[in-house]
């Protein structure tokens, strides 16, 4: 089933290396994960007898082109009809000029292999009984930027990392506060939490307090996988933004404690607390969004310092949000 949405790290930070948690050594750690260039396969194939395009990548990569045909890229104006979509698919002159801008951007995919390579390597030492995934890289058509197949597969839509300034990512559907994040420096850390997200499923709960403890764990593993990431990469906020939420972390808990937030369970009121999103209406025009998942992850720390013990396998299977914030004890810095 498909499911949605570093020492040489630092090279494609946005910024400097904030993250100073130390790392294991994962030096000794052999992994093999295989790299596919799906989108090159698919677009540099016959596209002319798309049928037998098809049948070829389909014999070669099976659990990844059954997902990709059918589910990606159908287009239920054809009925879903896999030639038929895939044949409007790989023709259309957007959808190709598409491809054009990533092979020109992502010719040489070896140093986001690397990072993601350094990535998987800590995801084995924390996740020793889960296996390396293969990475494949493909072109959604604005659908999907990662993606998990099983266990098996991560695919990475490299249509969703042209740049903030990509001319093709329409306003209307990528608003400023998402395409600030849709560059080349956000694809692995991206890529790292659906692969987190894989194991971690859905919010277990609906009120706001379930969100931000499940939310907070996911940022928690994901700076674990990534340990040498900025945090401006791990949390998708500008370095101005993050100054602002480690200032102002006692008023924004002071915030969801007096509004009676933290056992709400009427997403309309809290929604823009744990998503994105350019500010959070009733607090200050500073305040971010989806800053909920930040002090999420700032309650995970706390509860972790406090039960060392606890694995990051154990960690992604609790689900009592409101015993985690408990025993965490958390207290937000003045």
């Amino acid at each position: 089933m498909i499911k949605y949405i570093f020492p040489a790290l630092c090279l494609f930070s946005v910024y400097s290396c904030q993250n100073t948690q130390e790392a294991p050594d994962v030096s000794d750690i052999a992994i093999s994960p295989e790299v596919i260039r799906f989108e090159k396969e698919l677009f540099q194939g016959d596209t002319q007898n798309v049928e037998v395009l098809i049948e070829r990548l389909s014999q070669k990569y099976p659990e990844f082109s059954d997902v990709f045909f059918q589910q990606i890229i159908a287009d239920p104006t054809f009925d879903n009809d896999v030639t038929r979509s895939t044949r409007f698919f790989v023709r259309d002159s957007f959808i190709r000029a598409l491809y054009a801008d990533c092979d020109d951007l992502y010719q040489n995919f070896e140093p986001y292999t690397a990072e993601i390579e350094a990535g998987l390597k800590y995801f084995k030492y924390y996740f020793p009984d889960k296996p390396v995934p293969d990475i494949y890289t493909c072109i959604t058509g604005f659908e999907y930027g990662s993606f998990t197949v099983g266990d098996q597969i991560l695919a990475i839509g490299l249509d969703f990392y042209l740049g903030s300034d990509y001319p093709n990512y329409h306003p209307d559907l990528f608003p400023v506060f998402i395409r600030q994040t849709m560059s080349k420096e956000y694809l692995v850390a991206k890529s790292m939490q659906t692969l987190v997200n894989n194991y971690h499923g859905e919010t277990r709960g609906n009120r706001l307090v379930d969100y931000i403890i499940h939310n907070g764990i996911g940022l928690y593993v994901k700076k674990k996988l990534l340990p040498f990431s900025s945090d401006a990469v791990i949390f998708e906020y500008s370095p101005d933004q993050l100054e602002w939420l480690e200032e102002n972390e006692s008023q924004i808990w002071g915030y969801f404690i007096e509004e009676d937030l933290l056992l709400s369970s009427d997403y309309r009121s809290f929604q823009k607390i744990i998503s994105p999103s350019p500010n959070v209406p009733g607090m200050p025009p500073d305040a971010p969004g989806q800053l909920g998942n930040w002090i999420g992850e700032r309650i995970i720390e706390s509860y972790m310092d406090r039960h060392p013990e606890t694995s990051l396998q154990t960690l992604l299977q609790l689900d009592d949000s409101q015993k985690i914030l408990a025993e965490s004890r958390y207290r937000p810095r003045q």
